[in-house]
């Protein structure tokens, strides 16, 4: 712009007082040297109050929405953690090298051997006493005298996201949903079929939902790959699994 040009700013028509208030606006901004996109920025209120309500409320809605996204993460955070602080580190450690080891998603048993040879800078008395702590909680069985160590359905529900990124308990709730919705589904080979799931996250699921059933519902047959072939719903199991979907968790 050359020197001899004028910024020009028609001051808009505005409802009763607006005028003043606008003019005002501008004489703050010239006394203060105020930029005049924040000028203008104010002049928005007074020019479109509606709008400007609009956005206010939007903006407000958006906060709103956000925080209580934050709010749901934050919790389920909260209760990843506080399933993961009931064992000291070196039991955390051996969970998920656990999980991360395990390729079937079944309670493959590990020879503790293999465990001390993964961790050569932990002596091997903290290794047993790690595997006394998880299997006190419950996440692992042992053979005695410490000889192998298998994982449990519990030690996928409570550290497989974090081993694998596979959300064990959020599997089973869908895997109980489809359950309800779709009789065919009951046989575990349809259902495999329509997840697409490997069996190292159909497994853990499956198992995660093994106690809704009382044995003669849940099938024995041993198959190569899969945890169970088949299940068999009747109104007891509808009314657990539904439960289940209702809550949005196993228990």
């Amino acid at each position: 712009m050359s020197e001899d040009q004028n910024l020009v700013v028609s001051v808009p028509q505005l409802k009763a007082g607006g005028g003043k208030a606008a003019i005002r606006i501008l004489l703050e901004m010239a006394a203060q040297l105020t930029p005049l996109t924040a000028a203008m920025s104010v002049l928005y209120g007074y020019t479109h109050p509606s709008q400007f309500q609009q956005d206010l409320e939007k903006f407000h809605f958006d906060v709103a929405a956000k925080l209580s996204e934050q709010e749901a993460k934050l919790k389920a955070l909260s209760e990843f953690l506080t399933k993961k602080s009931t064992v000291g580190d070196v039991a955390v450690e051996l969970a998920i090298w656990m999980l991360r080891e395990n390729s079937s998603g079944r309670a493959d048993p590990i020879g503790f051997d293999r465990v001390v040879a993964s961790f050569v800078e932990i002596p091997r008395g903290d290794l047993e006493e790690a595997a006394a702590e998880l299997k006190a909680h419950s996440y692992a069985s042992i053979s005695p005298p410490m000889f192998r160590i298998r994982p449990t359905s519990e030690l996928f529900l409570a550290f497989d996201k974090a081993a694998t990124g596979h959300d064990t308990e959020g599997d089973a709730i869908r895997i109980a949903s489809l359950w309800l919705d779709n009789e065919e589904l009951r046989s575990v080979f349809r259902l495999s079929d329509l997840l697409g799931w490997p069996p190292r996250r159909l497994n853990p699921a499956l198992s995660a939902l093994r106690d809704v059933f009382p044995d003669g519902r849940w099938s024995k047959e041993i198959h190569p790959t899969l945890e169970t072939t088949s299940v068999v719903i009747t109104a007891d199991e509808r009314y657990r699994l539904r439960k289940i979907v209702k809550n949005q968790r196993l228990s």
